[in-house]
């Protein structure tokens, strides 16, 4: 069996499929795929053909190709990572809006408590509402143990710092590897939100990956 080492624990299928059901009874739809190609074949099944999908930043999706085989397979595509800065705000909104949506997580409990930090907070808007139908794709690496505080310290030690240096940005995360939020005027963690439970109106599919993949 493979195993992801991540914080709080080594990430095994057992882990993964006791997350799935946790997700399940909080309300979200939850599938685990081995490999990241397994989990691109099952979107470009699932998502109606020609609709529009609006992506958050998202490394995962990156990493998986997802972008390319969407928009070979007949998809529009709304992703401000592939538009020059001047677009970006009004793509931003147009892809909040958009009948389906991809992004990721930035961590994921094992009792299925969904974690985000945000920088301008597109994509958690457009998790809350907007779209009817959310792709959430989580790499085995994004899994912790234990509760909320366990989650955000994995993005505040791990993901934050990668994102950061990833955008050039002058934080202290990205110059150190640890969080100050005193002496940083470049944050990204602007926006925290925490899923309970799957929003209500809407369909959100977490797409867990036995893969490590994104920060």
């Amino acid at each position: 069996m493979r195993s992801s080492k991540q914080q709080g624990g080594i990430c095994t299928m057992e882990k993964l499929e006791k997350t799935a059901a946790a997700l399940r009874r909080r309300g979200f739809d939850a599938a685990i795929f081995e490999t990241a190609k397994e989990a691109a074949d099952y979107l470009l099944s699932d998502m109606p053909a020609g609709e529009t999908v609006g992506f958050g930043g998202c490394m995962t999706a990156k990493q998986m190709g997802l972008e390319t085989l969407l928009r070979a397979n007949g998809h529009k595509v709304l992703w401000h990572w592939e538009t020059p800065k001047p677009e970006r705000p009004a793509l931003l909104r147009e892809a909040m809006n958009a009948p389906l949506y991809v992004c990721s997580a930035n961590a994921v409990t094992e009792d299925g408590l969904m974690v985000q930090i945000d920088g301008t907070g597109n994509r958690v808007g457009a998790m809350c509402y907007g779209p009817g139908t959310v792709y959430v794709l989580i790499g085995r690496n994004k899994i912790v143990s234990g509760g909320y505080a366990q989650a955000v310290k994995r993005i505040k030690e791990i993901a934050c710092p990668q994102n950061a240096r990833r955008q050039h940005l002058h934080s202290p995360c990205a110059e150190t590897g640890h969080c100050n939020p005193a002496r940083c005027e470049e944050s990204m963690c602007r926006v925290t939100v925490a899923f309970d439970h799957a929003p209500g109106g809407k369909r959100t599919q977490v797409v867990l990956i036995n893969e490590d993949l994104g920060y």
